[in-house]
Formats: C-alpha cells, structure tokens, sequence
C-alpha cells in the first residue's frame, strides 16, 4: 500500500511564517535575539529553493512559532529554553561550540612539537601526541574519536566541574548531571577471562562509551566578553539601555478589542454540530493556550503571566545560565587551561518569622533545657 500523500506547502505559505518568525524575534531580549534568529535564517536559506521534507519543516516552523510567540508573553519555560540556546548550553549552538573545543590547539609537549615542525608527525605521533596511525586502524573505526580530541583539555574540564558541583552542594541540582569521575579507563578491565590484557578494541571501546556520556555533561566555555555580559544581565543589565526588552508593536492593520465581535451562543453549537468536541476543544488546552499568547486562567496557569515576565525573574535565569558557564584561560608559560564559572546565587538571609520556627530547639533540633531557676 503506498504512503499517504501530503499537501504541498504553497512558497507563499512558506515565506508568511518566515515573516511571522522574524517579527517575534525581534521581540525577544536582545542578548538572546542574535542567535535565534541567525539560526531561523540559516535554515530558511538552507531549504529555500529545494526541501525534499517541505512538509515536516512546516510543522516545525509552526512549533517554533508558538514557542517563540509564548516565550514573549510570559512563557517562563519557553524563554528559558531560548535563553539557554543562546548561550550554548543545550542546543546547535552547544554543538558548534563543542565541536570547536574539542580540537587540539597545538602541540603538549618538545617532542611532539619537534616532530611537528620537523614534517615527521604523520610517521611517529601526531601534534597530541596519540598513537601512530598504524595502530589507529585496529578495531572499529567508530569507537576511535575520542583520540583526535584534546583530552587533557576536556579532562580538566571536568575535574573543574565535578569541583564545581562539590564546592555548591545546596545548588548542585542547577549545575547539570553529577560528574562521577574523570577517569576515561574507570570502565576498562584489568585482564580478561583468560588472565590476559584486554585486546586494544575492547579499551577504546569502554573509553569511547565513557567519552560519549561525558560530552553530554561537558558545558562548552564561552568568550570572555560574551561570560562577561552573561554575568551583567545577572546583575539587572537588561532593564535599560541597549539590552532592555523591546515592547511590542501594535499589528498594522488590527482591530481594536472593542471592534472584535465575540462568537455568537449559536454559531459555538454550531461547532459542535458540525465537528467533534475534541476538534473544536483542541485550541482550549492548557498547553495550546500556553503557546498561543493568550492567558490560562485555570489553575495551572501561573507559569505563563500573559504580560511578559518581570526584570526580577529575567535577573535569577540569566543567572542561573551564568552558573553553567564557564571561561577559558590558558596560562602562557605552563600551558595549563583554567575554567572560571559563574558566581553561585546567594540564598536570601531567613525572615524573623522564619527564625521563629527554631526557637526552643539547638543545632540538632534538640529540646533547650530548661534551667532551674
């Protein structure tokens, strides 16, 4: 049986949500705005003369349209989303910045730096000082990436981490996935059962499952100018000057509130006489009403305000983005890399009401004893 055929999407069609999704990216906060919508064009431009999936990049670009339109109005988990897209932490962004950080930025040591210049790198180590490529060609192909990254890099990325999370224990559960170790051989078997060294296949297929969980938790460091205005919108720089939050424009051409006509009893039942109660209920959901810009009034709609989120709430994401990422300095004379995170937030100091509660009990929640008087 064939495959159902799909409604071609008209070009006209595809060039009004271009529109669409470039107007609410121009309302976005304009620390975030650069890399949504670079990425929104890139894409557009991509597949703008020839897209074999017209149709599932349609569904998608509608998505992303309610995301966007959602985030604007007061969706705090969609701008957060945004948010951390924009500053690399999940993402395509992420991914590019990964890509880069893994590559080696130079020879480790004098002897691979001297086979390096000398041209004779191919035949004895390459500039990481790996193995040759002879050895290399042993085993599966797939299993062997991790040894064209700069493992003392990614390496010390992660001891920075894993003390990172240590040194915050109260706010360990916004600093990402625990990092239990920073050993790549934790996996690797002594021997096998015969008593022997495990084969050269099984190593770099136990390190390469180690090396994959550990890039999902690695969090790829930023430029110093860009932690810098990370930390700055932390601090309350999005409310005036160039990085404050633009206000919406009024739609030319729309009608007042007072001119629109509300949909008669009549033509509501109408409705329901003509399609399902699921098909016409279907924009009524919490989730659909979330992602449309208007305002949930049921009890589960505080998350979404439906007039834009508040400098305050603004201050504590980008902050909580800020404790996320790091900053990459290298030292020039021992070559050693140093990560920097950003400053953990501070709890608030407890109300005399909250103190109010411990009255009467020591350290250890103990009873006071009274003292004879």
């Amino acid at each position: 049986m064939p495959a159902p055929r799909l409604a071609a999407v008209a070009p006209q069609q595809r060039l009004s949500i271009y529109r669409e999704l470039l107007r609410e990216c121009s309302y976005l906060p304009p620390a975030v705005r650069p890399t949504i919508q670079s990425l929104i064009q890139t894409r557009f431009h991509q597949h703008r003369k020839h897209d074999p999936r017209a149709q599932p990049h349609w569904e998608r670009a509608q998505r992303v349209l309610r995301t966007l339109s959602a985030a604007n109005t007061g969706n705090r988990k969609c701008m957060e989303g945004l948010i951390s897209k924009a500053f690399g932490r999940t993402g395509t962004r992420r991914r590019q910045l990964m890509s880069e950080f893994v590559v080696p930025q130079g020879a480790q040591d004098t002897k691979a730096l001297e086979a390096l210049t000398s041209g004779t790198a191919d035949a004895t180590t390459d500039a990481s000082g790996g193995k040759t490529k002879e050895k290399r060609a042993i085993g599966n192909p797939k299993n062997r990436f991790f040894q064209k990254w700069d493992q003392p890099k990614l390496l010390r990325l992660l001891a920075s981490q894993r003390q990172r999370q240590s040194e915050a224990r109260a706010a360990s559960h916004l600093l990402g996935p625990a990092i239990k170790s920073t050993n790549p051989s934790v996996e690797v078997p002594k021997e096998n059962i015969w008593g022997d060294p495990p084969a050269e296949c099984v190593v770099n297929a136990k390190k390469a499952r180690w090396w994959r969980r550990s890039a999902d938790k690695m969090q790829p460091p930023l430029g110093k100018g860009e932690w810098e205005l990370l930390g700055r919108l932390s601090r309350g720089a999005q409310e005036s000057g160039e990085w404050r939050v633009p206000a919406r424009r009024a739609r030319a051409g729309a009608d007042t509130a007072e001119q629109q006509e509300e949909e008669s009893e009549a033509a509501a039942l109408m409705r329901y006489a003509a399609h399902t109660a699921a098909a016409v209920e279907r924009n009524r959901g919490a989730k659909r009403i979330a992602r449309s810009g208007q305002q949930d009034v049921g009890p589960y709609g505080r998350s979404h305000s439906g007039s834009g989120l508040s400098p305050r709430w603004f201050r504590r994401a980008y902050a909580r983005t800020w404790m996320l990422t790091p900053k990459m300095q290298q030292d020039p004379r021992t070559l050693q890399y140093k990560f920097t995170f950003g400053d953990l937030a501070s709890l608030r100091e407890a109300t005399p009401q909250q103190r109010s509660i411990f009255d009467g009990v020591d350290v250890n929640g103990q009873p006071l004893k009274k003292s004879a008087s």
